[in-house]
This record gives structure tokens, sequence and C-alpha cells, in this order.
């Protein structure tokens, strides 16, 4: 086709919709076939007809084109990676829009992400994770000394070209050097639904500024999952995950990927990478390249005696882990004598371990919630204790009929304490805070919804099958509702559950899954 050719109107973001940009131009480029998509864009390969250059086209999808904010991100991406010209970085060459379309042009890999390569054949052999966290390390060192912090880190934003090189891509959450910080904004808007944070350091999960040992904490979680075959903390809701990487420590990396061959000094650097503080990770990508590459040449690790500790500890864990072997095989024979006794114990011990057990930091949590000065900063104080006292003082210190924001927060806060309730094993008050939520005209459909949803799962472990259909019929009302009269509120809706959980519950899946990055 050529520019003559009537350009496709901007329409709803399908399949359909997609296809009918193939053959089309977008300026000087034309676009060839579709490579894939993204969190908020569509890939397709192009040539740039008047060099002759193959290129990669993002092209905004139209339901977030229609959106100023995501127009602005979009191009805050062009504006980061333009700046940067560096062999491990994915090279963006042009930026522009043509009939309301905006699109991003930049380098053609060939080759494949590393989710794809984990998804195919599993975890990478150390040779091949050296490469990795060196070429990504050379990137983030490009990025910084031009002020920009990446903030997305993961196997997904990583290609691997088809001649074995690293290369970082989609700077779409990238900060410019003194930019207001939009991580606060990212989590708040939303309350932890833009996206599983899988891969975000302690700092971005509770909105606080971020610099590039930010980039350096998701690195760390990047090799953790690229050498263990998974990531170090795992949870399907988002708020649970991100409390883990406040709080949680990953299980040793050797034990994981389930064999000894990644050295000690490699793992003491991810695990160095993986550290809560700021101060205590490696402070800049120059000074992780050192320590991998003095301990790659046999030189002095640059790291000094705290990376070298580590490595002394893990050298002792395994030891440790050999002793316990031992023992455990030495204790099989003693196993027929001590069973009948510890079968005895063990009724007394079920009976008492029965209610969930609390934790150390809860136990030493104070009861007393500290009040905030805006009600995103109550949410995100909510979002580290992950406790009921700090649930309730979101909405007991900020009100929701003052304004409709406060509402909005009132809603979420809600709908976590009623999961936090559901995971204590308090079905009944989880129930009938549900059944308030989602008859309360004061907050947005959509959170309404989402409570409907909710209290199907708690009914279901309730084992009221009665109760269970009446919402679920509810639930399918309000969903073609939503449906009819906001598209928006269904994908944002659609991020949150999970689809094989709407089929469950009969929830045509009608609005595709925009969240996979």
């Amino acid at each position: 086709m050529t520019s003559e050719t009537p350009f496709p109107a901007p329409q709803d973001d399908t399949e359909l919709a997609s296809s009918k940009l193939i053959g089309y131009r977008l300026g000087e480029y034309q676009i060839l076939r579709k490579l894939g998509r993204g969190g908020m864009a569509d890939v397709y390969a192009a040539r740039h007809l008047t060099l002759g250059r193959d290129v990669a086209i993002k092209v905004l999808r139209s339901d977030y084109a229609r959106d100023q904010d995501y127009i602005t991100r979009f191009r805050r991406e062009a504006k980061a990676a333009a700046k940067l010209n560096h062999p491990n970085i994915v090279q963006v060459y042009d930026v522009g829009s043509v009939d309301s379309f905006h699109f991003m042009a930049q380098e053609l890999v060939h080759g494949e992400n590393l989710r794809h390569v984990l998804s195919k054949r599993g975890s990478l052999s150390v040779d091949e994770a050296v490469e990795v966290i060196v070429g990504v390390a050379s990137a983030l060192e490009s990025a910084s000394n031009a002020s920009i912090t990446h903030r997305d880190i993961k196997p997904e934003n990583i290609m691997r070209s088809e001649n074995g090189i690293i290369k970082v891509a989609d700077f779409g959450l990238a900060r410019l050097g003194l930019d207001v910080d939009a991580t606060r904004g990212d989590l708040t808007q939303a309350g932890l639904t833009l996206g599983t944070p899988r891969y975000m350091s302690p700092e971005q999960v509770q909105g606080h500024t971020v610099d590039v040992r930010s980039d350096l904490y998701s690195l760390g979680v990047t090799m953790y999952h690229l050498l263990a075959g998974r990531p170090p903390f795992e949870a399907d809701d988002p708020l649970a995950l991100a409390v883990m990487h406040l709080h949680e420590t990953p299980q040793p990396l050797d034990r994981a990927r389930g064999s000894r061959d990644v050295p000690e000094w490699l793992i003491a650097i991810i695990m160095k990478l993986l550290r809560k503080r700021p101060q205590d990770r490696f402070q800049s990508p120059s000074e992780l390249l050192q320590s991998i590459h003095g301990k790659t040449t046999d030189a002095v690790f640059s790291s000094g005696a705290t990376v070298g500790t580590a490595a002394a500890t893990i050298r002792l864990q395994r030891i440790s882990d050999e002793t316990r072997k031992w023992r455990y095989t030495r204790m099989r024979r003693y196993a027929a004598i001590l069973l009948l006794p510890l079968l005895c114990a063990a009724v007394v011990s079920t009976a008492m371990l029965a209610r969930p057990a609390k934790s150390i930091g809860r136990l030493l949590r104070p009861e007393q919630v500290p009040q905030t000065d805006s009600v995103q900063e109550q949410y995100l104080v909510a979002v580290t204790r992950n406790d009921e006292a700090g649930w309730r003082a979101v909405p007991e210190n900020f009100p929701p009929d003052a304004s409709s924001t406060n509402a909005s927060y009132y809603a979420k806060s809600m709908l976590q304490l009623a999961r936090f309730m559901s995971s204590e094993q308090q079905l009944g008050q989880a129930e009938s805070l549900l059944e308030r939520l989602s008859a309360d005209p004061r907050i947005d459909r959509l959170y309404r919804t989402l409570a409907l949803a909710q209290r199907c799962s708690v009914l279901e472990q309730m084992g009221d099958s009665k109760g269970l259909g009446e919402i679920r019929t509810q639930l399918q009302a309000a969903y073609r509702e939503l449906e009819a009269n906001n598209r928006e509120a269904v994908i944002q809706f659609d991020r949150l559950v999970p689809e094989k959980e709407r089929l469950r519950l009969g929830l045509k899946p009608i609005v595709k899954d925009a969240s996979s990055a």
C-alpha cells in the first residue's frame, strides 16, 4: 500500500484493528508485519523507505492513545532512550504521530527476550547468566551517566540477539534526571495494579524516589529468576508480592536452582543486589562491573569484605546443607522408634497450630498507625504494614465522603482488608465487609464489581454454594453493565482478575488483557 491509501481510522484495541496496520505507512515507515504486543503498544517490523533501514515500530494502542497521560509516558520513553547510544541498549531512531497514531521507531533486534528464553528452555547456564549481568550492568552504567533511571528491569525487557548481544529495551517507565518521579503516581493511581511488582525494589514499592540502585535491585531479582528458573518472591496478589519485597528473605539461590554449579562469588553478588536498603547494595553499575571483572579475572575483589563475607557465608551454608543431609540419613534408622511418641505429640501440636501464626514483624509492629499528609501516603503505609489496623487507618484518617479520591482509596483499602482477612481465615468478617462494599453507592462501580468477584472467592471457601450462585449472578450482571458503559473499567477489571478466574465465574473475556509486558 502507498501513502495515498486511506489510513485506517483509530479504533478500539482489537486484533482486527492491529492487523489492519500491516501494509500501511506511518510517515516514512512502511509497516511490514506484527512482531508482538507490549504493555502499552503493538510492535511491528517496518522499513524506512528513504534510508532502506529495517526498524521496529512501536505504535501506542488506541485505548491508551486517547489518554494524554499515556501519550506523555510514551514520549518520555522515546526521550529517555534517544539520549543513549550504547551497544547494550536498543537504539531509538525516531518518534512521531500520524492521524492520531503515536509511534516510535527503534533498532530491530533479531533475537528474543529472556522471558521467552525462560519459557522455552528454563534457567540459564552460569556463562549465559554472566553475559546477561555484564550486558545489563553496562547498559545501566550508560543510562546512569546520562542521569536516567530505567525503573522496569525484568526479563521481558532484556533482549538477546542472534549473535548473543544483550540489549536493554523499553524505557517506558524511565525517569530523566530531576524530572518528577512518577513511581508514586504509578503505584497509587490504581493501588499497585499497574502490573505485578515482581521485580520492583522496596523503595519503588513504597513510592519513594528511586535511583540507579533501584535498577540494580531489579537486576538482582532478574538474575535470581534467570538462574533459579523462578523469581525470588512469588504470590498471586500484587500487594502480597510487594510486601515480600519489603520484608522477606529469598531462598538461597543454589537451593532454588537445585544445583551447586553457580560459583559462590556470583551468588554473593546477586544477594548483595537484593538487599532491602539501597545503601547496602552496590552503589553504581560501575562498582558492580568492577566486582564482576575482578572475580572473572581472578583479580582483587573490588567490593571488599562485604561481598567476600557473603561468599564465605554461602560456602558455610553449603557445608551446613551437606551436614544436614548426613544427619538426616543417620537419623532415619531411628524413625520407627520415635514415630509413636511423635504422633502423639503431633495431635497436640496440630490443635495448637490451627490458628495462623503471627510473624515476628507483626508482633513487633505498633498498633497505632501514624497519620500521613495525604491519602496516597496513608495507603502506602498500609501496603507496608499489611494488617487490619493499617487498612482501616485509610478511611479513618481520610473519610470517603470528603472527596472522590478518598472514596477511591477507601474502596481499595477495604478490598485489600478483605483479602487480608481471607488469608487469616476470617472468612465471615471478609464476607460481611465485601457485602457492604459491593452495595456502597459512594464508590465507583468498578470497585463494587471487584468486591462481588472477591465475595465469590470467599463464599466458595466457606462452602456456601447457594450464596455463591446468587453473587455470581450479580457479578455477571455488573460486569455486563461495565462492558456497556465503561470500557476502561472493564480493561482494568480484566487486569486485576486473571482470565482463568473470569472464565470460572462465567465472565466472557470480551476485552483482551493488556497488562502483559
